[in-house]
């Protein structure tokens, strides 16, 4: 999996003497840093790993992720100087992927920015999520030529509303040739791209928001566009792969027909997409934890190439028939009982009328009914144009 790195070094001068002392990522929207906010968003694509381009006021996040610990690891490098954007980048690549995304610590974009990752080629060094806005003044239009490519950055006539997202997937190599110590992505790098025609862009579905000016921070903070109003819970054996029995080996995953297809499709309308399986083989000891845990990130590895992700793995290991007694539990996570459905809605503050369970058994039906959802039992023969539109009825998407 790609690092993703977050530029947080800017003093957020625009923002007055609220960003003195405090970066402007660490400003507060919904009783949290705005970064963190961002983070746990972009974890439930599956990534794990976080680099913080840090500057002003660099000690505030340095004692933070000290102190706190989250389902992903976080390492601050700091510029002793300011770098600008790309030297901040340049300055950090001993530390970073061959390939890696890149996000501006001030802004937020819930879509599914994955479909940038798929831009880049042998001619193709950098790619950038656009977003539609009513009003590109401010940020200026970027226009794109019939293959994608990028030709400006700064065009101020709204001819297609599209912006600058603050989303990047960027090769390391384009940053290896530039000595200078300090560098701008926007004012230097990018404009070099573009005249080699060597960037590209896409527009992300979804909704775009920063919090570089005053009024735009007082928007994000009563804005309700960090959350996912509606949630797919998904059956693994024999709804997302092909069941062979106790499924786990890496190269047994095999996935159900139009799958892949299903799920991009969900993030693309920002659908949460979680997994609730039970695992009795784990009680069975016929296969460990870190086996299935393998499982997972082999599925969630294979979707990123379709431009697809897993939000959440909500499993259970236990069973009243197992074999090693720390699983001897006959518990209320196992559907058809109800508890991995109550952990999802508790976990994304889901209402049950905004939630669809799909899979493949008796037991999960059941458990759509215990808790009160609505239900689809999954088969094979169905289309991908039939699960897209049950969703999109059961939603009122249309």
């Amino acid at each position: 999996m790609e690092d993703v790195v977050i530029l947080v070094g800017g003093k957020g001068s625009r923002l007055g003497n609220i960003t003195k002392n405090t970066p402007k990522p660490f400003l507060e929207i919904n009783k949290e840093p705005f970064l963190i906010t961002l983070m746990n968003d972009i974890h439930r694509f599956g990534f794990k790993k976080f680099i913080l381009l840090a500057g002003h006021a660099n000690q505030i996040l340095i004692e933070y992720f000290k102190k706190n610990k989250f389902n992903y690891t976080v390492e601050v490098i700091v510029e002793n100087e300011p770098l600008g954007t790309g030297g901040a980048i340049i300055n950090a690549l001993p530390k970073i992927s061959e390939n890696f995304f890149c996000f501006n610590g001030d802004s937020f974009l819930k879509g599914n920015w994955l479909k940038i990752k798929n831009l880049l080629s042998d001619n193709v060094d950098a790619a950038v999520a656009l977003s539609y806005v009513n009003d590109p003044s401010r940020y200026g239009n970027v226009i794109l030529d019939s293959k994608g490519f990028i030709q400006n950055f700064s065009e101020k006539s709204g001819k297609n509303n599209l912006v600058n997202a603050g989303v990047y997937f960027f090769k390391k190599k384009l940053f290896e040739n530039y000595k200078n110590k300090y560098i701008s992505l926007e004012n230097e790098i990018f404009p070099t791209l573009v005249l080699k025609k060597n960037i590209c862009g896409r527009e992300i579905r979804g909704n775009f928001i920063d919090i570089g000016l005053p009024e735009s921070l007082n928007l994000a903070r009563k804005s309700n566009i960090f959350h996912n109003k509606y949630a797919v819970v998904l059956d693994r054996d024999g709804t997302i792969n092909v069941d062979n029995g106790y499924t786990y080996k890496v190269s047994d995953l095999r996935f159900n027909p139009f799958i892949k297809k299903f799920i991009s499709y969900l993030n693309d309308r920002n659908i949460l997409t979680v997994v609730a399986t039970n695992q009795s083989g784990i009680a069975r000891e016929i296969f460990s934890e870190d086996d299935m845990h393998l499982f997972h990130h082999e599925i969630q590895r294979r979707l990123h190439t379709e431009d697809a992700h897993i939000d959440g793995f909500f499993y259970c290991p236990f069973h009243k028939d197992a074999t090693n007694n720390i699983y001897k539990i006959n518990s209320n996570l196992r559907k058809p009982n109800i508890g991995m459905l109550e952990l999802i809605k508790e976990k994304w503050n889901l209402e049950k009328d905004n939630m669809l369970m799909i899979g493949d058994k008796d037991s999960d039906i059941d458990c759509a009914t215990n808790f009160k959802i609505e239900s689809l039992k999954y088969k094979n023969s169905m289309s991908l144009d039939f699960l897209v539109n049950f969703v999109e009825d059961k939603f009122n998407l249309n």
